[in-house]
């Protein structure tokens, strides 16, 4: 009776432990296409219901009850997801910086005639006719027009290139700018996913490991590890009940249940202001500075400027595109940089030209008289009116040009021995033809290049390293797309896997439930004879 009894106890609990096998395929086929899931595969060992038993026959047997599940295993290679997550946060950072350089080159691309190099070959070729009619009038206000033309074609190339910053990381002053920025939603929606992976971990340390809702919640872990890798690069250290501690460059942001690093975002100004440093002339990194403070103890700076320890992801993309930071990476920063390089050369080199010992200008009181030029007959000046702090957003002509008689202060005479002076040759267009020369001189400021074939060379860079970037992009999209096909061919749900062990667990189950029926049946005519 007693064996009996204990045979419908193991039949009963198999049909349990198969039921409960059953419906683990069940739900791997109902989530073979969800993202992120892994599949599961339940384990069966022997159950043991009487402790020790010894080396007794009869102790052995009576030990035995039947089979139970020792865990319900998921399908996952820690290696890999890691791997991946470092894969796709450089791929980000790889996206970030492509887009910033499609964005620069869009700027740099002279379409229909509107561009720097157009505006350039306009302006030698009004010099070219002033070079051949230096005392008209008409080639002098043509010359001016495109000289103004050059300056709002580098003053639109400079707004633009900082619109582009400002898009990526505010203007570096207004906090309503940085709020507007990109970089301020993606610094926002990474603490959100920080918060997410401290409740999943919350979650993780009441959930009993090796089960289904354990399971289920570790493929929730890693998605959102997944997401955090997209904005950013950091490393994890994982607990025996799944739970992970995440930390960026050895800071812990997130332990067990608890954000412990938070990021906070403010302008460049307010980060120097709060420093002692003056801004913006002993400032020379990003527009928006992270930090990192912890929630836990009233956000307790941490670490007070982060920018250099987010290196990747999308973050890390937006933080280094913008600036010139001395590495040789083609970014707006480094554009800008040129462009005003490039300003201040014309600036000089004009300049230096029209107001040189030996330059004359024609005397607008007599036309038909040369008058020595002087040190104030600047053609382009800067913000403050000097020749001096030019950039490409604040070159302008000097407004004396545009007076009654400001065209004839443009030196077209040049006399390099005084004693030839002919105060009569308003014809001689010896200084205009050195201005004209300069088309074809390299000049150690514009990295040996001449004017024009500088901004030829700033074009091509930008072009290069996006091809450059494009090829990088491509390879490391292939690198992981590569190991998610790994990581899904070993978590992935395979149907014909499924159609197996459902056979397998309906065909235990069946056989359970025949032993089960027996052995009712026995018992019931044992009853029936002892009654």
């Amino acid at each position: 009776m007693v064996s009996l009894l204990s045979s419908l106890n193991m039949t009963a609990n198999a049909l349990s432990v198969n039921e409960k096998a059953i419906s683990v395929v069940s739900h791997n086929v109902a989530n073979m296409n969800t993202e992120g899931y892994s599949k599961q595969k339940v384990n069966l060992a022997t159950r043991n219901i009487a402790g020790a038993i010894g080396n007794n026959v009869r102790n052995q047997i009576n030990a035995n009850g039947g089979v139970m599940i020792a865990n319900v295993m998921r399908y996952n290679d820690t290696y890999l997801n890691n791997y991946y997550r470092d894969q796709l946060s450089k791929q980000n950072m790889l996206d970030q910086q492509l887009a910033n350089l499609d964005d620069l080159a869009g700027i740099l691309d002279d379409l229909e005639s509107t561009g720097v190099d157009a505006a350039l070959s306009d302006f030698y070729e009004a010099l070219n006719n002033l070079n051949e009619y230096p005392a008209s009038s008409t080639a002098r206000t043509n010359f001016l027009e495109t000289a103004k033309t050059l300056t709002s074609v580098l003053n639109t190339k400079s707004i633009e290139l900082e619109e582009l910053t400002t898009k990526a990381l505010g203007d570096g002053v207004s906090q309503e700018a940085l709020e507007n920025s990109k970089i301020y939603v993606q610094y926002e929606a990474l603490n959100d996913k920080l918060t997410e992976l401290a409740d999943i971990n919350r979650a993780l340390q009441v959930t009993q490991t090796g089960t289904l809702d354990a399971n289920n919640l570790l493929d929730k872990r890693d998605m959102i590890l997944n997401d955090i890798a997209e904005f950013v690069n950091f490393d994890i250290e994982e607990k025996e009940n799944g739970t992970v501690n995440l930390y960026i460059d050895g800071v812990a942001m997130v332990k067990g249940s608890k954000v412990t690093g938070e990021l906070q975002i403010e302008t460049a100004q307010s980060y120097c202001d709060k420093n002692g440093i003056i801004y913006p002339d002993d400032w020379d990194g990003e527009n928006a500075v992270i930090s990192i403070v912890n929630p836990q103890e009233n956000n307790k700076v941490v670490v007070a400027n982060a920018n250099s320890i987010i290196t990747e992801g999308t973050l890390g993309g937006l933080l280094h595109s913008a600036t010139d930071n001395g590495d040789g990476e083609t970014n707006a920063g480094t554009v800008m940089n040129s462009l005003n390089t490039l300003a201040q050369a014309i600036a000089d080199i004009f300049n230096d030209l029209n107001t040189r010992d030996g330059a004359y200008c024609i005397n607008p009181d007599d036309t038909g008289k040369l008058m020595a030029t002087n040190e104030d007959n600047l053609i382009f000046v800067g913000a403050d009116g000097t020749g001096e702090g030019i950039t490409a957003g604040n070159i302008q002509l000097n407004s004396d040009l545009f007076t009654e008689d400001g065209i004839w202060n443009i030196a077209c005479a040049y006399f390099d021995d005084p004693a030839n002076f002919d105060e009569n040759a308003v014809g001689n267009a010896q200084n205009a033809a050195a201005m004209l020369e300069t088309r074809n001189t390299s000049y150690a400021g514009l990295d040996g290049m001449s004017i024009e074939d500088y901004y030829t060379s700033l074009v091509g860079k930008v072009a290069s390293a996006g091809s450059s970037l494009q090829t990088l992009y491509d390879t490391q999209s292939d690198v992981v797309n590569s190991i998610a096909t790994q990581i899904q061919n070993l978590s992935g749900v395979d149907l014909n896997e499924e159609l197996v062990d459902l056979v397998k667990y309906q065909t235990a189950y069946s056989a359970a439930a025949q032993v089960f029926n027996t052995c009712n049946a026995c018992l019931d005519t044992l009853m029936t004879l002892g009654g």
